[in-house]
């Protein structure tokens, strides 16, 4: 460990050995540890930064408050060929995606196109590291998840949406697969938390106050405001279609219909989560990597801008040489969680 400017750099194997001993230390299975102790190193290697040991305070309130299931049992139903249906007993969903991707995968090859569809959990951190491996695996993936009640709808005027995010992920030629998520909100709740934190400034039309009024307060956003989405009415729209995708096909709950809602920093309950998986092999047929390929060119021509994700490879390999760097408070702060 080397400490700097109240920060501490630390290699990601020390991150992801804290991370799985403070899951243990709170009523964690091993195999659930081993696998949130994973997301919490990805996040801080790829970023965002602040779904890595900050979401901690998260994970850990849900964990104490038994609000989340660090035990899980995963019970899944097959109720056609291609679906594959999870009840995932309360815990996270990254464990659930963890037990059935192969399967998915081995769905989406058999039939050409599969869905793993789960209620009754919880996801605290980016959906691209989801797919991540489904696109390695040369499929096609989507995804999308409901959060707690945190957004309002476009001129609305109370909480209806989550951040409800959605993520894509496609296999390339010779390089790492295209991997990008995003929130339909303007900016993640883990961002405003962490800006709250900071008490720093958000970016304009990205929250309203507890009186609907827009803010720049990341304070005043947190205590009783509200998210607004992005691009208006098409942020709202996607987000829309998020809550009937991600909670209306899967049985788990609305945002809005979520009881805790309002209890700052902690999951939501019964979280759905949907991924489509797609197999370009029998849907394109032979050739699709250089039809990828000649996408991406195009677009590399088209702007100065990277391919959309394409940024988690800068950091990733720059945290695995280097590390990376931890503000020493809130390194302190996860420690006393063991």
């Amino acid at each position: 460990m080397m400490a700097k400017n109240g920060h501490i750099q630390l290699k990601l194997k020390e991150i992801r050995e804290l991370a799985k001993n403070v899951f243990l230390a709170n009523a964690c299975s091993t195999e659930m540890a081993e696998v949130l102790a994973d997301v919490i190193m990805l996040c801080e290697r790829d970023g965002p930064a602040s779904h890595g040991l900050f979401s901690m305070y998260s994970y850990v309130g849900s964990l104490r408050k038994g609000i989340s299931n660090g035990k899980a049992v995963p019970v899944a139903e097959y109720p056609k060929p291609g679906v594959i249906r999870v009840n995932g007993d309360n815990g996270y969903n990254q464990f659930v995606i963890n037990r059935f991707t192969q399967e998915l995968i081995d769905a989406a090859r058999k039939t050409g196109i599969a869905t793993l569809a789960i209620r009754n959990s919880h996801h605290i951190g980016p959906l691209r590291q989801d797919l991540e491996p489904i696109a390695k695996a040369g499929l096609i993936a989507f995804s999308c998840v409901v959060s707690k009640a945190l957004m309002t709808s476009y001129k609305g005027n109370k909480k209806l949406f989550g951040t409800d995010p959605i993520a894509f992920a496609c296999p390339r030629k010779g390089k790492e697969p295209v991997v990008w998520d995003m929130s339909t909100s303007s900016m993640s709740f883990m961002e405003r938390e962490v800006a709250s934190t900071k008490k720093e400034q958000i970016q304009p039309e990205s929250a309203v106050d507890k009186y609907g009024k827009p803010t720049l307060d990341s304070v005043a956003a947190m205590d009783g405001g509200m998210l607004l989405p992005f691009a208006k009415h098409k942020g709202s729209a996607i987000a829309f279609m998020v809550e009937l995708m991600a909670a209306g096909l899967t049985g788990g709950r609305f945002a809005f219909e979520d009881s805790i809602s309002d209890d700052p920093g902690f999951a939501g309950a019964n979280r759905g989560q949907t991924i489509i998986v797609m197999d370009p092999d029998t849907i394109h047929g032979p050739g699709f990597a250089d039809r990828v390929s000649a996408f991406l060119d195009a677009y590399s021509e088209s702007t100065p801008e990277r391919v959309p994700g394409d940024g988690r490879l800068e950091r990733r390999h720059k945290a695995e040489l280097d590390g990376v760097r931890v503000d020493q408070e809130l390194l302190k702060n996860v420690q006393n969680f063991l």
